[in-house]
C-alpha cells in the first residue's frame, strides 16, 4: 500500500498559543481546521505520542463559556467511552490557559481528504474496503447512542497498515453545542444529509447519507455535489446526482449505483435502516476480502 503522509500546517503567532496546554507539550501542527488546531504532542505519563486538538479561542468567547465547556466535557467523556479499533481513541480532555483540547490517539497514515487533493485513486475493492471498516465503526457508535454527524473525507483516516478511523467524534458533538442559533448547520456542505437542513429532527441516517457521499466520491473520483454552499444545499435536498458509472465513465461500477443512491436518498426512510445494513449491502455486491492498495497515479 502507498500512502502519502499530509503535510504539515505551519505553525504560526495565531495557531501555537504557548509552548505546552496543560501538560501537554506541543511538539509540532499536524493541521488547522475550523475548529481549532491539531498538533503533535507526547502524554504526560506514558511519553506515547499523541495528537491534541485544541479547539478554538472564539468558541469559548462566543458566549457561555462555563456552559459550553461544561457540554464539551460530557461529550467528550461520550467520545471517549467508544472503544471500536476503527475509531480514534479519546484520552483525555479539557481546558488549560484558556483553551479546551481534546488528547487522542494519533494516527500515522493521512485522510481521504489528503489523498483526493493528491489524486490518488482507489480501486472499486479499496473503496468497498473502506467503507466496510468505516460503516462497523459507525454501528459501534449507533449502538451506543452516538452519531457522528460530520462524517467527511476528512475525517476518515487510513493508517500505514490500511486500518481505517473515524476521527473528530467528540469535536463534532462540540460543535453542534457550541451554537445557539438555529441556522447554524453543522457538518461539511456535500456530506450533509437533507433532513439537517429541513427539519430539527434526524438520527443516525445522517451518518449513513454521509458514509453514501463518501463511498460516491470513492468510486466515481468526484464528489455527489459541486457548487457553492447554497449551490449543494439545493442540490442535496433536491436533485439525485447522478449514479456513480455515469459520473465516472465507468459501466463497471453499475453494480454500486443503486447501493449508493439509496445511502444518500433524500428521504431517511428510504435509506439503508442502519450503518449495518449499508454494509451488508456493500458487501453482498463486492467480495471485499481483498488486501486494501491504494495507487498514486504521480508515482
Amino acid at each position: 500500500m502507498t500512502l502519502i503522509s499530509p503535510a504539515s500546517t505551519p505553525a504560526t503567532a495565531e495557531t501555537v498559543p504557548s509552548e505546552t496546554i496543560g501538560d501537554y507539550p506541543l511538539l509540532r501542527v499536524i493541521a488547522c481546521g475550523a475548529m481549532g488546531v491539531l498538533y503533535e504532542s507526547l502524554h504526560p505519563h506514558t511519553n506515547q505520542r499523541i495528537a491534541l486538538k485544541v479547539l478554538r479561542r472564539d468558541l469559548l468567547d462566543a458566549g457561555d463559556t462555563e456552559g459550553f465547556l461544561a457540554r464539551f466535557r460530557e461529550e467528550a467523556r461520550i467520545a471517549a467511552d467508544l472503544d471500536h479499533a476503527g475509531i480514534v481513541a479519546v484520552y483525555d480532555y479539557g481546558a488549560a490557559a484558556g483553551h479546551a483540547y481534546i488528547a487522542m490517539e494519533y494516527v500515522d497514515g493521512c485522510s481521504l481528504q489528503d489523498c483526493f487533493q493528491r489524486k490518488v485513486t482507489f480501486s472499486p475493492a479499496d473503496a468497498v474496503l473502506i467503507l466496510v471498516q468505516l460503516l462497523a465503526a459507525l454501528q459501534h457508535a449507533h449502538d451506543r447512542g452516538v452519531w457522528h454527524r460530520d462524517i467527511k473525507p476528512a475525517n476518515v483516516l487510513i493508517t500505514q497498515g490500511g486500518q481505517v478511523k473515524i476521527a473528530d467524534f467528540g469535536i463534532a458533538a462540540a460543535r453542534a453545542s457550541a451554537f445557539q442559533d438555529p441556522e447554524d448547520i453543522m457538518g461539511t456542505p456535500g456530506y450533509i444529509a437533507p433532513e439537517t437542513y429541513l427539519s430539527d429532527t434526524y438520527d443516525e441516517r445522517v451518518d449513513v447519507f454521509a458514509a453514501g457521499a463518501v463511498l460516491y466520491q470513492l468510486l466515481a473520483g468526484v464528489p455527489a455535489f459541486l457548487g457553492t454552499a447554497q449551490q449543494v444545499m439545493l442540490q442535496v435536498c433536491y436533485e439525485e446526482p447522478l449514479p456513480p458509472s455515469m459520473a465516472s465513465g465507468l459501466p463497471a461500477l453499475r453494480k454500486y449505483d443503486a447501493i449508493v443512491l439509496r445511502a444518500m436518498a433524500q428521504r431517511p426512510q428510504e435509506r439503508y435502516s442502519s450503518a449495518a445494513g449499508f454494509r451488508e449491502a456493500l458487501l453482498r455486491a463486492h467480495d471485499a476480502s481483498t488486501n486494501l492498495t491504494i495507487v498514486n497515479p504521480s508515482e
